[in-house]
């Protein structure tokens, strides 16, 4: 299906879509999002809401960023989703670019994107571990990133 979005006209299939019955925070009234990685904007995706055309988040995989992300969730959330073990979920942490200051781009490692695929539902959390903020500046992270290797 053919859905207007923030990055325009895009066709999106089923297995795109997910629900967020609590919305996300600041959009708690939007409950239909998709998931699309773009070849253009690859690794970063997009969760794009379905219901507001103005509203798309830049997401990518944290361990992309943080090797050793380790995140812990909350078991009430992790009840929500229906799952008692949390690798069962896919984790995406949200970008945040400054139109025209790329380099001072952050990644919010305190509050992931989770997904439970296989029933289509997503959430977003606060992880309670101090060493994870909403404002990484993603230039450091990918230094430490690479000191890892």
């Amino acid at each position: 299906m053919v859905y207007s979005t923030k990055l325009g006209e895009i066709e999106i299939t089923d297995d795109q879509i997910f629900v967020f019955e609590e919305g996300i925070p600041g959009f708690e009234h939007l409950k239909k999002f998709a998931l699309i990685f773009p070849e253009e904007t690859f690794p970063i995706g997009w969760l794009l809401s379905l219901e507001d055309s103005h509203v798309g988040l830049p997401v990518v995989d944290p361990k992309l960023v943080r090797p050793d992300y380790d995140p812990v969730v909350p078991s009430e959330d992790l009840e929500k989703l229906g799952v008692s073990n949390q690798d069962e979920l896919l984790f995406f942490c949200v970008l945040t670019i400054p139109p025209g200051k790329p380099e001072e781009a952050t990644i919010n490692l305190r509050a992931p994107i989770i997904i439970r695929q296989n029933t289509k539902k997503g959430m977003q959390v606060i992880l309670e571990n101090a060493d994870y903020h909403l404002k990484h500046l993603l230039s450091e992270e990918m230094e430490r990133a690479k000191s890892m290797v």
